[in-house]
């Protein structure tokens, strides 16, 4: 168990290092949002959804797993949107995923994304051996395990983050035979452990995960936190284990570990291999993302002549430019238009169509913030129901066009049917023709477009997508006709899906 914090000048430097790094308040915001995702409702899939798409590399990252060899066979084609991956890889798992490579993009050097990454596999290894151990409990519990055997690693992902040199002493001195304990406090002032525990409250995190976090889960608890602690304790054994190279080595010190889970954890060894090739076969397309996945056995020679297979691979976001849309815009709608196309012809829902070319347009386009309004029934109020990316149901409530309204410039387009692009939203003229509903929701827009959606003559929704840098050029043809194109399909989805 964690000692109890004393002050210690060199723990306490630390502490409000974190505290006052400027990107760790936003982290440790994202962090406890997609933690209180406590289940796979509609509304979270949403949630989580909208949050992987605030982050253009974070959703690159959950379309390319979804894309890898083993969910595509079980796709049937590529995967485009971010709702079709959450679908396919699992609403749980993506979750996991989505916390992770959080840390990923943080680092700016090479020697720090080397070991990052390093730390990050096995924080998500042991939260897959913390799911599959804990697979016969209830469905929050093994939600339980998973997060917290993930944020067990926390302190050493926030060490290579912002004290890279203390963390490889620490290292070093492990690895010349020091416990981490004793190398911890002797470097920091603090356990590891003890450092998971103040993060992680800091960040606002639930009591029961910042036990079982950090292995201070007292006695007295409910025998319920009691097993999932051993359950956490014991995946992060493992993984620790496992991050050694293959090898003879790396074998004893597993099957160690599986003698002693045997004899103390009252499972069969059948188990403990059940749960080895389980998590290893989920955690193997971010291996393959991160590139440090073992190289495959040499494989008979079955493949095509070069060129003679039509290539389907999905393309991936391209460069981004100065205000963030990606160079191959074009290329990214036209492949996300297909997915809307066949959602309409097997009669899917309206909201998952819906969805879908909203995602369309957000990821193609690589705005900051996309919103879909569409028109209560027999009223002229039009509201925000659909969103992707960096905006919260709070925002939603305020963002209400009245079309009826006289002198509102986003009232006027809608009645008229007329596509709307500021490019500086800041500029001192544009400023003063603002509705004050869309400055309160969205108050760090400094461009966007409006686009009216009309059926028969009538106004039934709007697009309102936006940055928050001003564009640098006005929105060029080629672009219109992409926009227009992911409106048709939306006024097809409303007119023919029930």
């Amino acid at each position: 168990m964690p000692e109890t914090l004393k002050s210690n000048p060199r723990a306490d430097a630390l502490l409000d290092a974190i505290r006052n790094h400027p990107q760790l308040p936003g982290l440790g915001t994202n962090i406890a949002r997609i933690v209180a995702m406590a289940d796979s409702k509609i509304e979270s899939v949403q949630a989580l959804g909208n949050l992987v798409l605030a982050d253009v590399h974070l959703t690159q990252r959950i379309i390319g797993i979804a894309n890898s060899v083993g969910y595509r066979l079980n796709s049937g084609s590529g995967v485009t949107t971010v709702s079709k991956a959450i679908v396919l890889i699992g609403f749980e798992q993506v979750k996991l995923i989505a916390l992770g490579m959080m840390f990923v993009d943080q680092i700016p050097d090479a020697e720090r994304a080397v070991a990052m990454k390093a730390e990050l596999i096995q924080a998500l290894q042991a939260s897959l051996l913390a799911r599959e151990m804990s697979r016969q409990l209830a469905p929050e519990d093994r939600e339980k395990a998973g997060i917290a055997a993930l944020l067990a690693n926390v302190a050493k992902l926030l060490l290579v983050m912002i004290d890279f040199d203390r963390f490889r002493e620490i290292s070093r001195r492990v690895q010349n035979g020091a416990t981490e304990v004793s190398a911890a406090n002797d470097i920091l002032g603090m356990s590891i452990a003890t450092m998971t525990k103040e993060v992680l409250v800091f960040w606002g995190i639930p009591d029961t995960l910042v036990a079982l976090s950090s292995g201070v889960a007292s006695p007295v608890e409910s025998k319920q936190v009691q097993r999932l602690d051993r359950i956490v304790r014991l995946a992060e054994s493992t993984a620790q284990r496992m991050r050694q190279p293959e090898g003879p080595a790396r074998d004893t010190l597993i099957a160690e570990v599986r003698r002693q889970c045997v004899a103390n954890g009252g499972v069969t060894g059948e188990a403990f291999d059940r749960w080895m090739v389980a998590a290893d076969a989920q955690l193997a397309p971010v291996r393959a993302l991160f590139k440090v996945e073992t190289p495959a056995a040499a494989q008979v020679e079955e493949s095509f002549p070069e060129g003679t297979v039509i290539d389907a691979a999905v393309p991936v976001t391209g460069q981004l430019n100065a205000v963030g849309k990606p160079a191959n815009s074009r290329e990214l709608i036209l492949s996300r238009l297909q997915d809307v196309t066949d959602l309409i012809a097997q009669g899917q829902g309206l909201t998952a169509i819906l969805r879908t070319a909203l995602e369309c347009l957000h990821t193609g386009f690589g705005f900051t913030r996309s919103i879909l309004l569409l028109r209560d029934a027999r009223t002229s109020r039009i509201r925000a129901r659909l969103w992707c990316g960096d905006f919260t149901q709070a925002q939603a409530n305020q963002l209400e066009i009245d079309i009826d309204m006289a002198g509102d410039l986003f009232a006027a387009a809608v009645r008229r049917g007329s596509d709307l692009q500021i490019q500086n939203a800041r500029d001192p003229k544009v400023v003063q023709r603002l509705p004050a509903y869309f400055t309160n929701a969205c108050p760090r827009t400094a461009s966007f477009i409006l686009l009216p959606i009309v059926s028969d003559d009538s106004p039934i929704a709007c697009i309102l997508a936006g940055r928050e840098v001003p564009e640098t050029e006005a929105i060029s043809s080629e672009d219109i006709s992409l926009l227009r194109a992911v409106r048709g399909q939306i006024i097809l989805a409303m007119k023919t899906v029930r």
